[in-house]
């Protein structure tokens, strides 16, 4: 089971109201910093050159007003800054689970069908090997054609092309001719699936064959 991790979006998995939840507490963050730029424009004095300015008092009061400004900020951008990410960290766990549990369910569901084919497989040779025992002891007899009919309907409602591959196995020449209606004792009407299942296998035996010359032609060296 291979897991694929692919880049988490920020921007793509923030949804719109959260945005539009955000977007006005950034601006209002930004009020206690702009009010801090205005009154700083308008009331502070730096007079560099008279060193009165940088007594102690007045070295507090600069401290307590750039303070109280830049602390409210800071507040409010970190706790943007927490939800944010806190919802994001939700979010990817979420994903990183629902991911998992699918991955899982592949897993699972790809072993039940493994598990499903191989019992349908051993459940179809059995059923082979009983026409092969009827077909040795009397060839072509009426419960050897009863028995093709039930596997080739059995083959032909499976999505397993080699069942039907299997089942070409044991039509014997004898088999053949009853189902071409050459033996006048039996009729193709009375054995239908075996007869559509014989139809499905010519053009699966014509693939098999291109794809074989086609595999040998590859490999054949060139002059």
């Amino acid at each position: 089971m291979s897991t694929q991790t692919t880049k988490y979006s920020y921007f793509d998995n923030t949804p719109a109201w959260m945005m539009f939840v955000l977007a006005p507490m950034a601006l209002l963050a930004l009020v206690p910093l702009l009010n801090f730029s205005f009154l700083a424009w308008q009331n502070l004095d730096f007079k560099f050159f008279n060193i009165d300015v940088l007594s102690l008092g007045g070295l507090g009061q600069m401290g307590d007003f750039f303070g109280g400004h830049m602390a409210a900020f800071a507040g409010s951008l970190s706790l943007l800054v927490v939800i944010f990410f806190t919802f994001h960290q939700a979010n990817q766990q979420r994903q990183f689970f629902d991911q998992q549990q699918y991955q899982q369910r592949q897993f699972f569901d790809q072993q039940q069908s493994q598990t499903n084919q191989a019992s349908m497989r051993t459940f179809f040779l059995e059923g082979v090997n009983q026409i092969t025992q009827w077909d040795i002891e009397s060839p072509g007899c009426d419960q050897c054609m009863r028995l093709l009919d039930y596997y080739g309907r059995v083959a032909l409602a499976s999505e397993d092309r080699e069942l039907l591959l299997i089942l070409n196995t044991v039509i014997t020449a004898k088999i053949r001719k009853n189902l071409q209606g050459e033996n006048g004792s039996f009729k193709q009407s009375n054995y239908p699936y075996a007869c559509k299942a014989l139809d499905h296998i010519k053009p699966l035996r014509e693939e098999d064959g291109r794809a074989l010359a086609a595999q040998r032609g590859k490999k054949r060296p060139k002059a």
